[in-house]
């Protein structure tokens, strides 16, 4: 039993680190290339109010959630607020694909600027799974830890 309970632990690690490097590198990359990140956020369907707002802020909140992921205490508030953010971005990717907008925006810029929309909703909807199998298997290792007192 406690070997299972390790197992789904390093499981859920293994998926945390995995979101943290997406969040690290997709942060890392608006910064690194800011004129491509700033023209695809101002080019988005949305007012250029919650452009500016997200250009300055989703870095940064990007890196404090990949750091969040890696920790052992944080590692679960983490994977909720991922699946979050994960899902609003990935719900805009759907409405831009179903046609709700007056036209479809450039795609996002730095890790993911070779990518289209089809295959930008195909790449989140496999870290969204990523991010519930890390959640499931958390789950076990903190009834566990609680039970046993660690």
């Amino acid at each position: 039993m406690v070997s299972n309970v390790k197992n789904k632990y390093g499981l859920s690690t293994g998926m945390a680190y995995s979101l943290a490097f997406l969040y690290t590198y997709t942060a890392i990359s608006k910064w690194y290339d800011w004129q491509a990140t700033e023209l695809a956020l101002y080019n988005q369907v949305f007012p250029e109010w919650l452009g500016t707002i997200l250009l300055y802020s989703l870095p940064p909140a990007e890196l404090a959630l990949a750091i969040l992921l890696v920790g052992k205490r944080t590692v679960g508030p983490a994977l909720w607020l991922s699946l979050g953010l994960l899902t609003v971005f990935t719900g805009y990717i759907f409405l831009v694909l179903i046609g709700v907008f007056n036209r479809v925006p450039c795609s996002c810029g730095g890790v993911l600027s070779a990518l289209g929309w089809e295959e930008h909703l195909v790449f989140n909807l496999t870290f969204i799974v990523i991010n519930l199998i890390g959640l499931y298997n958390i789950r076990p290792f903190k009834k566990r830890q609680a039970i046993v007192g660690n």
